[in-house]
């Protein structure tokens, strides 16, 4: 997603300075529209010149570019950050009746179609090759998501050893945070609305020094920064939920990349024996 804001800041070395501006451009695009290079910087305790340097160093013609872009992102992702309300009339008006099921069929493919129109081919690998190298490998999935994440650690322990798959943030759940190493990659599967407890995780994951590789459905969120990966997918929807159709096809598409890479015959041939009592 060469084109967006994050994989911009993500894909360039930048100063300890830029990095303190790229962290505050993330976490509020929202107010940046309405703020002039000078504010942002006063803001920030840095240089007006930092933020115009900053702006070039990610690729933009200065500070006027970006703020445009991240208007623009807005604009788009508008539709992720409001109630569930306003996101069901909102939807009604931009795609109309869900009686009507070309327009459904037609806003589902869009959807799928952003699984390999935004995230690019190395995009995959990287966050493939995480996950075939760690020591222990964490599936987060809160709430919406919880579905998803269940699938995908299930099935990835059917390849591999180590898998621990999180859906809730009661005790047990966070005990297995805190057993997170330095060699351990996390995959988190996150929709906006966000909540306080995904931060939370990232950063308890981010501490002990973990990859992280975030599945999400807002590239501007306030929870990339946290991740070392990015993956993200498409969720319009004709009512007032997120539809996961795109990121199913993800999911699957990652688990086949990885089932690629890793010898697991043994281990299934030995999951068939145990449970073949079991089977009708």
């Amino acid at each position: 997603m060469a084109n967006m804001l994050a994989e911009r800041i993500k894909s360039v070395k930048l100063t300890k300075t830029q990095k303190k501006i790229a962290e505050y451009f993330v976490q509020n695009q929202d107010r940046i529209g309405s703020l002039s290079s000078l504010d942002v910087a006063h803001e920030i305790g840095v240089s007006d010149a930092s933020i115009i340097r900053f702006s070039r160093v990610i690729g933009y013609d200065g500070f006027a570019d970006l703020k445009s872009h991240i208007y623009d992102s807005l604009v788009e992702n508008a539709n992720n950050r409001v109630t569930l309300t306003e996101r069901l009339f909102q939807n009604k008006e931009k795609y109309g009746s869900t009686e009507d099921s070309l327009n459904f069929i037609e806003v589902m493919q869009q959807n799928i179609a952003s699984v390999f129109r935004d995230n690019r081919p190395e995009d995959f690998e990287r966050v493939v090759d995480h996950v075939v190298k760690a020591r222990k490998r964490y599936v987060i999935g809160l709430r919406g998501c919880k579905g998803i994440a269940l699938q995908f650690g299930r099935l990835l322990s059917f390849m591999a050893p180590g898998v621990y798959t999180i859906l809730d943030s009661e005790c047990t759940s966070v005990n297995l945070m805190q057993d997170i190493k330095k060699n351990d990659v996390v995959v988190m599967f996150v929709y906006s609305r966000f909540y306080r407890m995904d931060e939370q995780y990232l950063k308890m994951a981010r501490k002990r020094g973990a990859k992280i590789c975030l599945i999400v459905n807002d590239i501007t969120g306030p929870l990339n920064i946290y991740a070392d990966e990015v993956l993200v997918v498409a969720s319009a929807n004709l009512s007032f939920f997120h539809s996961t159709i795109a990121l199913d096809l993800l999911s699957e598409y990652l688990l086949d990349q990885i089932s690629e890479r890793l010898e697991y015959k043994e281990r299934l041939l030995e999951r068939d024996e145990v449970t073949e009592h079991q089977r009708l």
